[in-house]
């Protein structure tokens, strides 16, 4: 949804920053961006293991149950583990004015997202499944 969009966004842009300004040349003989260029890989990996797929039973028209189609949970926990991850590097380089205000967008947007997308009348599924044509989207293993 417009949640995890948002903060996988705002988790990269925060990366780049970090990468451009924290780590400028200094007394260190070492490449400390080094470090923080590994940090989304690695939680990453985290992140993958907060999503999973369950079935969803659907109804058509008056019919009894239509098929199982599979729903994707855990993509916002997903991006939130990984935007905290920016937030720490961000700290971590000094870069606190930043670090703060990406923790409060990440805030605002797990907040208050899901009335946004209610207030848009239209739910990410639906808005989807409108701009790629498909009647159902359904998830094969």
């Amino acid at each position: 949804g417009i949640r995890t969009m948002a903060l996988v966004s705002l988790g990269s842009c925060l990366f780049t920053l970090t990468s451009m300004f924290a780590f400028k040349s200094g007394p260190m003989s070492w490449d400390a961006s080094r470090v923080s260029a590994a940090i989304p890989s690695g939680v990453g990996f985290l992140g993958a293991g907060l999503i999973w797929k369950s079935d969803v039973k659907q109804f058509e028209r008056g019919d009894d149950e239509s098929g199982a189609t599979k729903q994707v949970h855990g993509l916002t926990t997903a991006a939130s583990l990984w935007l905290s991850a920016a937030v720490g590097v961000s700290a971590g380089g000094a870069l606190y004015f930043i670090a703060s205000f990406a923790t409060m967008t990440m805030v605002v947007l797990l907040r208050f997202g899901p009335r946004i997308e209610e207030a848009s009348g239209a739910h990410s599924e639906s808005l989807m499944t409108k701009s790629l044509g498909f009647e159902t989207l359904s998830l094969e293993p």
